[in-house]
């Protein structure tokens, strides 16, 4: 029964890894998606301006 423990650890482990993996990547496309609308806007600022 103790090994059948520690493959639930580990299992465990490994499906938190993947959580926090899943929640980083997540976080940073959002962080980008923001960043390429900040980045368009000032495009099209600039094109209105003739810059």
């Amino acid at each position: 029964m103790k090994n059948l423990d520690s493959v639930f650890a580990a299992y465990l482990i490994g499906w938190g890894v993947f959580f926090v993996f899943s929640l980083t990547v997540a976080k940073r496309a959002a962080s980008l998606k923001k960043e390429l609308a900040q980045l368009k806007e000032r495009l099209q600022d600039s094109a209105r301006q003739g810059k």
